[in-house]
């Protein structure tokens, strides 16, 4: 498995156990009042869904996608993805602590971007199957 496919899926399974963590503050809240827990709640869903099942998807096409040759071609796309994609999960679970209204902005802005530069990376990895 290459270097960065081993990256993001640690950073997933840092980012499961993190709002794993979160959810069960939020529901430990319903039977003995945590001050504030609600504000968890963007953070919990943000960790989970991007960064658990982004990041582990996106780790496992890295490595699964099919080569041209015997190296993988851009793949500083890749790690633009990574880098923006984690930069964007920090930004978006911080948002509700820094009082402003435009991290939640930045960070999706950030997530698009991720999202963007990995699907120029793995576009040419797509082939049409040989068997067709």
């Amino acid at each position: 498995m290459p270097t960065l496919a081993r990256w993001y899926v640690r950073t997933a399974l840092l980012y499961l156990v993190l709002g794993v963590t979160l959810g069960a503050l939020i529901l430990w809240n319903k039977g003995w009042p945590i001050p504030g827990s609600w504000q968890w709640l963007a953070a919990h869903i943000a960790l989970v869904t991007w960064g658990w099942l982004l990041l582990l998807t996106m780790g496992v096409a890295y490595w699964i996608l099919p080569r041209w040759g015997l190296e993988r071609r851009r793949v500083w796309l890749a790690g633009l993805a990574y880098g923006c994609l984690n930069a964007a999960l920090w930004i978006v679970a911080l948002a509700p602590w820094l009082s402003a209204a435009w991290f939640n902005a930045l960070g999706g802005a950030l997530q698009a971007v991720a999202c963007l530069a990995f699907a120029i990376h793995a576009w040419p990895r797509v082939r049409k199957s040989g068997r067709s």
